[in-house]
């Protein structure tokens, strides 16, 4: 089976970056929009994780993420980033940012890129869905089981986890 096309995933040149517990929303808007130029569309929560790290703070506590959350929403309603909610196997709710797919207004929707240095649940469920939609394209009869091997095989990854399992049962079942 031939892999279909994809993009190199383009990780951004991480540099120092305010204090994201203490940051002006400029200063945080500004990190933000460089980070999603590089490499969005991406769940928030991984935006929020790749700030944080260049600010020096290794893991978000909840405050903070409730704090990334409030100025991310800032930048929806400015027109300045697009946020769109998608169904993930590892949300816990609506409100959970694991589910929000960001992006700048004129970056595409949807980029099936390679893993790069993401690992498998930072992968948005629409790139993730567009990946199976062109494997099945191949072979539309083909099984669930070749299909979990073909997506490993084009990101690279040879252990079908739990966690893949869930991701691509839950693409699956909602965009197929």
């Amino acid at each position: 089976m031939t892999q279909p096309p994809h993009t190199p995933f383009t990780p951004w040149a991480s540099r120092p970056t305010a204090d994201v517990r203490r940051a002006s929303q400029a200063q945080y808007m500004h990190g933000m929009t460089e980070i999603l130029a590089a490499e969005g569309p991406m769940q928030a929560l991984s935006l929020f994780q790749i700030y944080g790290k260049a600010s020096g703070v290794m893991k978000l506590a909840a405050p903070v993420r409730k704090l990334c959350e409030r100025t991310l929403l800032a930048g929806v309603k400015a027109g300045e980033i697009v946020l769109e909610k998608e169904e993930d196997s590892e949300v816990e709710g609506p409100e959970d940012s694991v589910g929000w797919i960001v992006r700048l207004p004129d970056q595409p929707r949807v980029i099936v890129r390679d893993l790069g240095n993401r690992g498998f649940a930072d992968i948005p469920m629409s790139e993730l869905a567009a990946l199976v939609l062109e494997i099945r394209t191949q072979d539309e009869f083909m099984g669930r089981e070749d299909i979990y091997r073909a997506v490993l095989d084009h990101y690279g990854l040879q252990k079908l986890t739990a966690l893949v399992r869930r991701r691509l049962d839950k693409v699956l079942q909602v965009y197929f």
